[in-house]
């Protein structure tokens, strides 16, 4: 958004459309079992979206106070084999009548944010105040399926809507407060951050239990200027969480045995908790500027609290197609960092390359097993948070090259390796660990006369290699190679600029799986061939 002095203005529409073309004969595994894709389409898998966006305040010479606004609301469905294998007698004049229809099970979400940004210029200093509200209202619906011990009917008497599956309710009250000051060769950052969260759930499923949580902190950032070409900057910053989480039971009974009795009992899916985080974490480093060769170099200490979903998850996880349990012993995740950055820029080429280093004493992630949960699902394999001493290293290495005045090439390149250090898992990678990828681009940008500027045409050719390896019981997945392709310009329409672009994803309609998506549990390839369409209309000025 463009900001104006005591007012508003709205920049851009954008209209896309989307066709996406499938493959034929496409199969995909629902624990374990072979299904088949009706036209080989991906049943409830169409959205819609709607919202506003507004800002306005004030500008001058040395204050200015800026509201923004925003409320969107979106309603997607899942995709039909996300709750299990769909019934045999699937009717489907009714689920396939438009490949737009959002039925039974989808998701409706309500997203209202609304942010103050204000700052005041004094001479050699500069102190700027943000607060915001947010609240995220987001309801799972889903035709009443028993699991496990779960009534066979849905009760007159339980006081929820007998498809309303979850229900999350999230509210954050934020401040920020930041001073910044220029003292000689310093710049001088000194603040403090807050964060206020409420989270309740309603719904006859369950996955994560309601909790609050608050978070404070408080930091300072110093970078001092040596000489025009080196630069050294170090921050210190404490934080401190608590998060307070509530119990939940089954609204309904199972059985269980004690001293060789069978009995029945509302089982506790999560119990009361209230753990307290803090840490002191730092970071130094250097810039070193030449003409055409640059450096940077940074080491540090990185601090991140456990979330609720990794303390108390205990619950089929739809989106993801698997059975989440957290661990409340969790400790926080802490980090220790190196990264280095090496460029050289010449007239028609340059280059870059990034290497880094991570060490966890205790990184968290979500450890796969051979377990399947049919207490509360249809057997969905089981994840469980984890943690365990890791270390993680890698790079990306970036080259340009201008061939000709208006033609030019770009390779990029991405490696990450990963072992872990300790834990059942010792000597293994962390799950769904990307293999290392490469894109090759060309780019032709000709001038065409006044009224198109900008214009561009574009390829890429993006390899990516097999991952074999793994953290069992996950699955190798093989190597792929896609090539997308790009046209672009800006029309200009009565002094007007348009911005128009066509893009098509996977030219060769290419069937591959992506290892980092959880698509990949149940072996469903990625998008075929993709057409997207934007249109971009400025209004206003």
């Amino acid at each position: 958004m463009a900001e104006t002095k005591g007012g508003f203005s709205i920049r851009d529409l954008l209209i896309r459309t989307t066709a996406i073309i499938v493959y034929p004969q496409i199969r995909f595994f629902v624990y374990d079992y072979a299904v088949k894709l009706y036209q080989n389409h991906l049943r409830n898998t169409a959205g819609r979206e709607t919202g506003i966006h507004f800002n306005t305040g004030y500008v001058g010479e040395k204050f200015r106070s800026m509201f923004y606004l925003s409320n969107t609301f979106a309603k997607s469905g899942f995709f039909a084999n996300a709750h299990g294998l769909e019934p045999r007698r699937v009717n489907e004049d009714l689920h396939d009548s438009s490949n737009r229809d959002i039925l039974h099970p989808y998701q409706s979400v309500n997203h209202f944010k609304l942010i103050n940004r204000s700052s005041y210029q004094l001479p050699n200093q500069k102190i700027e105040f943000e607060l915001g509200y947010q609240k995220n209202y987001r309801q799972e619906f889903s035709q009443y399926v028993n699991h496990g011990f779960m009534p066979s009917n849905y009760p007159a008497t339980l006081p929820i809507p007998m498809d309303l599956e979850r229900e999350f309710t999230k509210v954050v009250y934020s401040g920020n407060l930041r001073d910044r000051i220029t003292i000689n060769a310093h710049e001088l950052s000194v603040g403090i951050n807050a964060e206020v969260q409420t989270n309740d759930i309603n719904g006859w499923s369950f996955l994560v239990p309601a909790f609050n949580q608050k978070t404070i902190g408080a930091f300072v950032y110093d970078k001092f200027k040596i000489t025009d070409n080196l630069l050294l900057h170090a921050a210190l910053r404490y934080d401190r969480g608590q998060i307070n989480m509530f119990q939940y039971n089954d609204w309904f009974p199972s059985d269980i045995t004690i001293n060789g009795s069978v009995t029945q009992q509302n089982l506790q899916r999560a119990a009361n908790l209230n753990r307290t985080f803090n840490s002191l974490v730092w970071s130094a480093g250097l810039n070193y500027n030449l003409e055409k060769f640059g450096l940077k170099f940074n080491l540090g200490k990185s601090f991140r609290m456990p979330i609720a979903k990794e303390l108390g998850a205990n619950g089929v996880n739809y989106h993801y197609f698997s059975y989440e349990k957290g661990n409340p012993n969790l400790s926080p995740e802490k980090s220790y960092q190196a990264d280095l950055s090496l460029a050289w820029n010449d007239e028609r080429w340059s280059v870059q390359l990034s290497p880094f280093y991570n060490y966890f004493p205790n990184y968290i992630y979500l450890n796969p097993t051979s377990g399947h949960d049919y207490a509360y699902g249809a057997g969905n394999q089981i994840f469980e948070y984890a943690q365990s001493s890791v270390q993680r290293f890698g790079g990306e290495l970036q080259l340009k090259y201008e061939i000709f005045k208006n033609l030019s090439t770009q390779f990029l390149g991405e490696i990450l390796q990963a072992k872990q250090l300790s834990g059942n898992k010792k000597g293994f990678t962390l799950p769904f660990s990307p293999p290392a990828s490469a894109l090759i681009n060309l780019t032709y940008s000709p001038k065409i006369g006044r009224q198109l500027s900008n214009t561009y045409f574009s390829i890429d050719y993006r390899l990516t290699s097999k991952q074999d390896n793994i953290v069992p019981p996950e699955k190798k997945t093989p190597g792929y190679q896609i090539v997308n392709i790009q046209v672009g310009t800006k029309l200009s329409l009565y002094g007007n600029p348009l911005q128009l672009s066509l893009q098509v994803q996977n030219l060769f309609d290419t069937k591959y799986l992506n290892h980092t998506s959880f698509y990949r549990l149940i072996e469903l390839p990625e998008a075929g061939r993709n057409l997207v369409l934007s249109l971009k209309i400025p209004f206003g000025k």
